[in-house]
C-alpha cells in the first residue's frame, strides 16, 4: 500500500503505458497480448459489418483508421485486460458534409452522487452494466469511406470501404449512439429526467421505480429489489450485447465500496489520486492531510512566475475533477490556485 498526495492509504496503481502505435506494439514483451486485443477487435467489426466494400476508390475523400491501445485498470490500479480499439482519424471529416452536431451522453457529477446518495439512504440494490461495442450499434448518418490501417488482413489495407456503422472516432459517433439508446430506453417504458437527460426512471408495474443511470457505454441500474435491477438488465440485452459487471464497485474511475449497516456507499477515486504525483513529477513529494497552508499568498506580480504553455493549468484541471466528483475537501484550495491559470507563481508561498 501507498500513501495519497492528501493522506490515507491506496493500492499502488500500475503506471505502465500503452503503446502509442502499431509498430510499438510489434516491439512490446507483450506483443502477444496487443495482438489478441487486435484480432478480436477485427473480428468483432466484421460480425457485425462495420463497413463494405466499394465499387470505386474515388467516389469521395477517404478517413484513415489506425488502432488505439489502453490498459484497462480497476478503481485500485490492477490490470484487468489489454484493449485494441479501432478508431476513424475524425479529424479529417468536414463539417456539414461528413457530420453535423457532435455530442455523447455524460452525467453531471452532481447527478452521479445524488443517485449514490439516493441508493444508499434507500438501502436499494445497485448494479453495473457495460455495453460492448456501444458506438457501432447506430448506423452512420452520412456517406463515409474508411482506409484500413497496415497490418490487418493482406490486401486490405490498400481498400477503401463504405462505412456502415458510427465508428470510434468519427465526429459524430457519440450522438448516434446517445440517440440509439435513448430510443431504446424509452421503447421499454423508462422516462428520461429533465434536470439530467442521462437519467432514466422507469416505473415497473411488478418491481416498482428503478433509475437507469448513462455514462456513455456504461449503465448504473438501481432499484428496491434485484429483480427490479435484473428486468430492466434483460430489456437491455435483448437487443444490445452487455457485459454485467455485477453489484458496482468500479465505475468511469471510482471506486464504489458498501456499508449496508451503515447506509453508506463512499466515492473515491485512488487510482487516479496516486497516479497524479506521477504524471506531473511530484512522486517524492510528502503527503499532507491539509490541502493548502492558511498563510498562503498567491499573485500574478512579481519576476518570480512561470511561463505560459506550462503544465500547472493541467494540473489544476485534473484536481478540479476530482474535487467535483470524490474530493470536496480540496474543493476551497482548487478555488484559489484556478484563479492564477496564466503565469502563475512559482513554488506554494510565492508572493508578488
Amino acid at each position: 500500500m501507498a500513501a495519497g498526495p492528501f493522506g490515507g492509504a491506496v493500492s499502488t496503481w500500475d503506471l505502465r503505458n500503452p503503446p502509442k502505435h502499431a509498430k510499438e506494439t510489434r516491439a512490446s514483451s507483450e506483443w502477444l497480448l496487443w495482438k489478441a486485443a487486435e484480432n478480436e477487435e477485427y473480428l468483432a467489426h466484421k460480425r457485425l459489418g462495420t463497413w463494405s466494400k466499394t465499387k470505386s476508390n474515388n467516389m469521395r475523400k477517404y478517413v484513415k483508421t489506425r488502432c488505439v491501445y489502453d490498459i484497462k485498470h480497476g478503481s485500485e490500479g490492477n490490470v484487468t485486460r489489454y484493449k485494441a480499439r479501432l478508431v476513424a482519424q475524425g479529424f479529417n471529416q468536414v463539417p456539414g458534409r461528413d457530420f453535423d452536431e457532435t455530442w455523447a451522453p455524460v452525467p453531471s457529477s452532481a447527478t452521479t452522487r445524488a443517485l449514490i446518495a439516493v441508493v444508499a439512504a434507500k438501502d436499494w440494490d445497485v448494479h453495473h452494466v457495460n455495453v460492448k461495442m456501444a458506438f457501432l450499434n447506430a448506423k452512420m448518418d452520412k456517406e463515409m469511406y474508411i482506409k484500413l490501417p497496415d497490418g490487418t488482413k493482406p490486401g486490405e489495407a490498400d481498400e477503401v470501404f463504405r462505412l456502415n456503422l458510427a465508428l470510434y472516432g468519427t465526429q459524430q459517433a457519440g450522438r448516434l449512439w446517445g440517440i440509439k439508446l435513448d430510443k431504446g430506453l424509452k421503447a421499454v417504458g423508462t422516462v428520461r429526467s429533465n434536470v439530467d437527460p442521462c437519467l432514466y426512471s422507469w416505473s415497473h408495474p411488478v418491481h416498482g421505480l428503478v433509475y437507469i443511470f448513462v455514462y456513455v457505454d456504461d449503465l448504473i441500474v438501481a432499484g428496491k429489489g434485484l429483480d427490479g435491477v435484473q428486468a430492466v438488465q434483460n430489456s437491455v440485452s435483448a437487443t444490445l450485447d452487455v457485459r454485467d459487471m455485477g453489484e458496482v464497485n468500479d465505475f468511469i474511475g471510482m471506486k464504489i465500496r458498501r456499508d449496508r449497516s451503515a447506509k453508506m456507499l463512499p466515492l473515491s477515486h485512488p487510482g487516479h489520486v496516486i497516479a497524479l504525483p506521477g504524471t506531473f513529477g511530484m512522486s517524492k513529494s510528502t503527503p499532507n492531510k491539509t490541502p493548502m497552508v492558511s498563510e498562503a499568498k498567491l499573485a500574478k506580480t512579481g519576476e518570480n512566475l512561470l511561463p505560459d504553455g506550462n503544465r500547472y493549468a493541467e494540473l489544476v484541471g485534473s484536481l478540479i475533477c476530482l474535487a467535483t466528483a470524490t474530493r470536496p475537501d480540496i474543493a476551497c484550495a482548487m478555488g484559489v490556485l484556478s484563479r492564477y491559470m496564466a503565469c502563475p507563481p512559482k513554488g506554494p508561498h510565492a508572493r508578488g
